[in-house]
């Protein structure tokens, strides 16, 4: 998707002008059914996960249960989904962190982040010198490196040309065990003969 972003801009030229309306708000529309369902960037409501409490209270939320609430709140109303647009939700030890979305097709080059309610965050060019553009595309970055990831509807559409890094579970190939020197073979000389001497045979007829 960013090797794509690039060859949009050097060779076909730069991303549409203008984002259609009706992309923009579902885009944007996404992004708040996620925070309310995940209880993130301070949305208000009961979310679909539990939390927990405060303090020593507080719940991990699994990736599973991630996605059973994200997909939940995306079923119903969000046709573009996969068509016009990907969301990508970004994923610590604690559970979710934040969410984005980022353009296919003709939306191809733009994106939207997730924020407050407060907030106006409209989507933008993502090749755009603005500190929101330069933030967005450096979490589309580490998002699709990071297996934890959650995407819908799947992380191929967007991050086809950005490797994966191994999850931190996983180990390191074994390395070969060395040999020590026990386990070598030993060839056994008579007593007073060099190395480069041939042996002679000492066991009688």
């Amino acid at each position: 998707m960013l090797a794509t972003l690039v060859w949009t801009m050097l060779v076909a030229g730069p991303p549409a002008a203008k984002l259609p309306t009706a992309t923009a708000r579902e885009m944007t529309e996404a992004l708040a059914a996620v925070n309310k369902a995940l209880g993130l960037e301070s949305w208000t409501g009961v979310p679909c996960v539990d939390r927990g409490g405060l303090e020593a209270t507080i719940k991990d939320i699994s990736v599973e249960d991630t996605r059973r609430c994200a997909s939940t709140a995306l079923a119903d109303g969000f046709s573009g989904l996969g068509k016009d647009y990907a969301v990508g939700i970004t994923m610590a030890d604690i559970g979710p962190v934040t969410a984005f979305a980022i353009g296919l097709d003709d939306a191809d080059g733009w994106g939207a982040y997730s924020c407050d309610p407060t907030r106006k965050c409209t989507p933008t060019k993502l090749d755009a010198a603005s500190k929101q553009a330069k933030r967005l595309l450096e979490r589309y970055r580490k998002a699709c490196a990071d297996p934890r990831t959650v995407w819908f509807p799947s992380r191929d559409q967007v991050c086809s040309d950005i490797p994966m890094a191994a999850s931190a579970g996983s180990k390191p190939a074994a390395a070969a065990p060395a040999v020590r020197p026990s386990q070598t073979i030993q060839t056994k000389l008579p007593v007073g003969k060099r190395v480069d001497e041939p042996a002679t045979d000492t066991s009688g007829p």
